[in-house]
């Protein structure tokens, strides 16, 4: 059980609970889910809760879902980018090539707005003035804080199933799309190809409409008297606190799907939630094409089952460069386990560009030449560096002898995303992982003659980056 999980209870209800039944702690919103039992298709009308048991005060309760909310989009986000990565391969016609390429790039695009979504919760939990979470648990994951057992997988038709069941709307909108019956198919199919998996899908709009309700004003305009209410008090929301969020025109890229809300008050709080809700599941029919739960149901319907043709690789499930981990997921070539681990210092140098960029004030206007603009930049250049590695890494088998299997990226945790105390101490950090890399890249040119160009431009970048830091250091 992970430091999460000990207090988020799904339990499955029959009806929704009254208004009435609402308590000073509890979580109250009856929320609907898509349940899934070992080959049995649950009925659509099924209710799920979402509860805490342990007794907190409004604000805190929406810093603990906040929380889970980071770690559900961080999880998606790299969850999605590793199926994405997995198509393709060399035994793909010309016609299969084309098509392999659009998922890829439909699954890409999802996973750039889950980072969107991402950016949005650590805003929300910045203007309750609230500790920030970029962590998460290393793959697998445990299904009783997620909405399913996230692993790194190769995309096929069952992890698409969970895709949509897990970003799927209400009961009210599926009925209104007329996607009942379709619903039903995607869960017999998922439970029944994982007859072994007694996992359930809870729908990650749950979530976000637990944390939404704790947003609403309260039913009287005056505050409450001073016992802990059932919503947050107004004293607890920090307008101040939009300078340190980050904004659209920092994160976005240009991308006009990616959103990246900031709130200053309830009603612009519940508008991100909102706003995170709506691209996810869709509202309504016209919503359908655009929202995560519309684009990864078109893929669903025109992606082969098992028995017919792989669009993705033949890539290992979890990979990790841990040496107590099972054969088939431990990543032993040691070309392949070289690039692992300068993947993974990349990752971590990407975590903690963005963890360091929360605690600098913003400027008047975007700009890359203040230091919260350097750690943005350099945490969107580490996305390019991610996806170059993980297609190396995928072209790679998994162990020296054997089997045909492929490594991949492995998007392993490191020991610690804390930031230093001190300005000075946080820059050293971002020094130190830039000179850890340094180090990952000499080895590779020893062993890997085919990628010496990428290898060296990466040195370059890293070089350029010390010597920023460096100018940084000595005007602290």
């Amino acid at each position: 059980m992970s430091r999460l999980t000990k207090h988020l209870v799904w339990t499955a209800v029959t009806e929704p609970a009254p208004e009435n039944a609402r308590t000073q702690f509890a979580l109250t919103a009856t929320l609907r889910a898509a349940s899934i039992k070992p080959g049995v298709a649950a009925p659509v009308s099924n209710l799920e809760a979402l509860d805490l048991d342990i007794a907190l005060p409004a604000r805190e309760q929406a810093v603990y879902l906040l929380h889970v909310g980071a770690e559900v989009e961080h999880a998606l986000m790299v969850q999605y980018l590793y199926a994405a990565y997995s198509l393709g391969g060399p035994n793909l016609t010309v016609e299969q090539q084309k098509l392999v390429r659009q998922w890829r790039d439909v699954i890409v695009q999802i996973a750039r707005e889950e980072m969107g979504h991402w950016a949005a919760v650590e805003n929300l939990l910045t203007l309750l003035g609230a500790p920030l979470n970029f962590a998460r648990e290393d793959f697998p994951i445990p299904k009783d804080l997620y909405p399913f057992s996230f692993e790194l997988e190769p995309l096929t038709k069952r992890s698409l199933g969970k895709y949509v069941l897990a970003e799927m709307p209400t009961e009210d909108v599926i009925k209104k799309l007329g996607l009942e019956k379709k619903i039903e198919e995607i869960r017999k199919y998922v439970g029944g190809v994982a007859a072994h998996d007694k996992s359930t899908v809870h729908r990650v709009g749950i979530i976000y409409s637990a944390i939404n309700e704790l947003f609403q004003s309260p039913v009287s305009p005056q505050e409450p008297p001073k016992v802990p209410p059932a919503f947050i008090r107004s004293e607890d929301i920090l307008a101040d606190s939009k300078r340190f969020q980050v904004r659209p025109e920092e994160w976005g890229l240009g991308y006009k799907d990616m959103l990246i809300g900031i709130a200053i008050d309830r009603s612009t709080a519940s508008d991100v939630v909102t706003a995170i809700s709506v691209q996810g599941e869709g509202s309504d029919i016209k919503d359908l094409q655009t929202s995560h739960f519309g684009r990864f149901l078109d893929i669903y319907e025109r992606f082969p089952d098992e028995n017919g043709w792989q669009p993705a690789r033949h890539v290992a499930r979890n990979p990790t460069t841990d040496d107590d981990a099972p054969s088939d997921r431990r990543i032993t070539y040691p070309l392949a386990l070289r690039w692992a681990e300068l993947f993974n210092v990349r990752y971590r140098m990407l975590l903690m560009f963005l963890v360091h960029s929360f605690h600098i004030e913003a400027p008047a206007e975007a700009s890359q030449r203040t230091p919260r603009g350097l750690l943005i930049s350099w945490a969107f250049g580490e996305m390019y560096n991610l996806r170059s590695i993980a297609n190396i890494l995928m072209d790679l088998p998994l162990h020296e002898h054997g089997d045909k299997l492929l490594a991949g990226p492995p998007f392993e945790m490191p020991y610690s995303l804390a930031l230093a105390p001190r300005e000075t101490g946080r820059w050293r950090q971002h020094r130190d992982m830039l000179q850890a890399s340094q180090m990952c890249i000499r080895e590779l040119e020893k062993m890997d003659g085919s990628h010496v160009g990428y290898l060296r431009g990466l040195l370059t970048a890293d070089q350029a980056a010390l010597d920023q830091i460096t100018t940084l250091m000595g005007g602290l």
